[in-house]
């Protein structure tokens, strides 16, 4: 005789006659009806709203604002103390340097390394970014809190924009728009390969709405004001051209900055020739000569009083370059290499005015 058989049996029996019941197997219903609506609440509207940030619709991008900034000139005696922190400026809202900074792309610690190398004093200088200064590095949302909290200036770039285009696609919003620009504005954005492959994507899904409203107040041109009409190395000059800073690149041939075309400042390297009115970012593209060039040479043929000098990022292939009317200040940060500054003052000197600049980098390491 088997002595566990008719144990197994009786609780087979018990077992069957407890799930035969209609009040236990109806409870056993309810309360997994009961289950699945918690779980699909949970993951349709808590988890959300943990864990995936708020979103915030776009403002239409600005083409061109003015820096609408007014620069004292010093006296080469008080150059020491105009560097100085605690330098005290002679009119409220106008500041002693202006200070442009090539492609951050996120390295967070270099950009603090250079901002106390030229002794940053947020209070008597202003500081413009020229675009790309979140993706690629490590702490594009470090970047992004610190700029916000000190207020800095920007011009946008093409990696901002590309962000805003997946943050759009993310929360299923409109997409960012440019102020006039409606050719632009019909171009087709095209992620990198899947979603959840693209770091810019990934990016996109962590901002908060303050860090949008930033990056969406930037404009892709900022005029600048009166600038030295030289090459950096150069001490100074008597001679000044209006500046503009964009993050890529401007048309020659396109002479009001309204009308330029918004995704071309934003990604050009390159003009194709013969006629050089063509844009790309290839800079390794058949006839393709680099846009700087052309602008500088077409800058010469001018009179000093119709000539503008452009400071723009975005070619750290062809890194620091110093031309007389066009300055390219990405010098591969990304890459190892080096971040660059260009700190522009202007210093009284025998009744006229001396406008100076002054290149300042630091090695990008982190």
């Amino acid at each position: 005789m088997n002595e566990q058989t008719p144990l197994l049996e009786d609780e087979y029996d018990i077992e069957d006659h407890w799930i035969r019941d209609k009040k236990v197997r109806w409870s056993l219903y309810g309360a997994g009806g009961l289950f699945g609506i918690f779980v699909l609440w949970a993951f349709a509207f808590y988890l959300p709203s943990r864990f995936i940030p708020e979103s915030r619709p776009f403002d239409g991008i600005q083409m061109v604002k003015d820096l609408n900034v007014v620069f004292e000139p010093i006296t080469p005696e008080d150059s020491e103390k105009q560097f100085d922190p605690s330098y005290s400026l002679n009119s409220k809202g106008s500041k002693q340097r202006l200070i442009l900074i090539g492609d951050v792309h996120g390295h967070y610690k270099p950009f603090r390394k250079l901002l106390r190398k030229v002794n940053f004093n947020n209070k008597t200088d202003h500081l413009l970014l020229l675009g790309d200064f979140i993706t690629k590095g490590p702490h594009s949302i470090k970047m992004l809190d610190y700029l916000i909290e000190h207020k800095v200036d920007c011009i946008i770039g093409n990696h901002e924009y590309y962000v805003m285009n997946n943050y759009a696609r993310f929360h299923n919003l409109d997409p960012p728009f440019f102020v006039g620009n409606e050719d632009d504005n019909k171009n087709v954005f095209e992620t990198n390969g899947g979603f959840n492959d693209d770091p810019e994507y990934l990016l996109a899904k962590k901002l908060q709405p303050h860090h949008i409203e930033y990056i969406n107040q930037c404009a892709v041109i900022k005029t600048l004001g009166p600038v030295p009409q030289h090459k950096a190395k150069n001490e100074g000059s008597h001679k000044y051209s209006d500046g503009i800073a964009v993050h890529g690149g401007l048309r020659w041939d396109i002479p009001d900055l309204e009308s330029q075309h918004a995704v071309e400042c934003l990604e050009m390297r390159s003009l194709i020739g013969p006629y050089f009115n063509e844009s790309t970012d290839d800079p390794r593209a058949d006839r393709a000569v680099s846009w700087s060039k052309i602008w500088n040479l077409k800058q010469k043929e001018k009179n000093d009083t119709d000539t503008k000098v452009v400071y723009y990022g975005h070619d750290a292939r062809r890194g620091l370059n110093l031309k007389r009317f066009a300055k390219g200040l990405d010098s591969g940060c990304d890459t190892g290499g080096d971040l660059s500054a260009m700190v522009i003052w202007q210093e009284k000197a025998r009744k006229r005015v001396m406008y100076k600049e002054q290149i300042i980098q630091v090695q990008c390491d982190d």
